[in-house]
C-alpha cells in the first residue's frame, strides 16, 4: 500500500476533530453542502474548494478538512463542497456548478468584502481538479477574472477509461464508455475542452513527481501552467503537514 493511500484516510481521520465556522446548503440533497472555514468579515480571499476521491462514493469531504483550516488560518475564507457521491454523470459536475454559484451568491450576505469576493480562488484535488476544470470550460467568456488552482486534477477521462486506470474509477463515474456515449466525455472531459476556458480564468497546476495516483504526466500534456513538486505525492498537495504545503499554499493564495 503506498504512502499516499495510507496518508488520505488519515486525514480523514483527522477530520474529524475539525469543526467549520458554519455550513451552507446549496441544494436539498443531505450531500449538497459546503463547509465554511475562517472570518467572513476579515478574509482577504475566498477559496472554494473540491474534495477528490477519484469519483467514488465512499470519500466525502472529511479528508479535506484539514486543508481548510489551514488555509483559513492564512486568512482566507475557504468554502469546501460537498457533492452526491452517488456515482455517476451529470451529478457530480452539476453539484460543483451549483455550489460555486451560491457560494458566489452568499459572499455579501455572509459579510465578506467586495476586495475577498473579487480575490476568487477555486481549487480542487485529483478529482475534484477534474470537476473544476470542467466546470471552469462551461463559463461564458465575460465576467471577473478567477483563479483556479488545481491539485493533482485528473485531466483526461478518455485516457483513464482506455487504460483503466483507478481500478475503472472513471467508467464508474461516467456509467458508460465513450465510445457508446462521446457527448457526455466531451461535456465532462477537461482535456477536450481545455481550449473553451475563457482568457479570464488564470490556471495553475500544482502536482507532485511522486504522485502514484494520478500520474504527473496528465498535468504535463495538460495545456495550462504547471509547477511540479520534486518527490510529492498525491497526499502532499492537500496535507498541512507535508513539508510541501508551504509551497502549495502560497502557489494557491499567493
Amino acid at each position: 500500500m503506498s504512502v499516499e493511500s495510507v496518508r488520505i484516510p488519515e486525514l480523514a481521520a483527522a477530520g474529524t476533530d475539525v469543526a467549520p465556522s458554519f455550513r451552507h446548503a446549496y441544494g436539498d440533497s443531505p450531500e449538497q453542502f459546503v463547509e465554511v472555514y475562517g472570518d467572513p468579515a476579515t478574509a482577504s480571499a475566498t477559496v472554494i474548494f473540491v474534495h477528490g476521491g477519484y469519483f467514488r462514493p465512499r470519500t466525502d469531504l472529511s479528508h479535506a478538512r484539514p486543508l481548510a483550516r489551514a488555509l483559513a488560518e492564512s486568512g482566507v475564507l475557504v468554502a469546501s463542497v460537498e457533492y452526491r457521491r452517488l456515482g455517476g454523470q451529470p451529478l457530480l459536475l452539476d453539484d460543483v456548478t451549483a455550489a460555486i454559484e451560491s457560494v458566489c451568491a452568499e459572499l455579501p450576505r455572509w459579510g465578506v468584502s467586495e476586495r475577498a469576493q473579487g480575490n476568487l480562488i477555486v481549487s480542487g484535488h485529483s478529482a475534484g481538479g477534474c470537476l473544476v476544470l470542467a466546470w471552469a470550460s462551461h463559463l461564458p467568456d465575460g465576467g471577473p477574472r478567477i483563479r483556479l488552482r488545481p491539485l493533482a486534477p485528473v485531466t483526461d477521462l478518455l485516457r483513464e477509461v482506455e487504460d483503466n486506470l483507478g481500478d475503472g474509477a472513471v467508467l464508474d463515474y461516467m456509467g458508460v464508455r465513450p465510445e457508446h456515449d462521446l457527448e457526455a466525455y466531451l461535456r465532462h472531459d477537461p482535456r477536450s475542452r481545455a481550449a473553451l476556458i475563457p482568457a479570464r480564468v488564470d490556471v495553475h497546476s500544482i502536482h507532485g513527481d511522486a504522485d502514484a495516483t494520478v500520474n504527473v504526466e496528465f498535468s504535463r500534456v495538460f495545456p495550462a501552467a504547471l509547477t511540479e513538486l520534486p518527490g510529492a505525492n498525491h497526499a502532499d498537495v492537500i496535507d498541512p503537514d507535508s513539508p510541501f504545503f508551504p509551497q502549495v499554499r502560497n502557489l494557491l493564495l499567493g
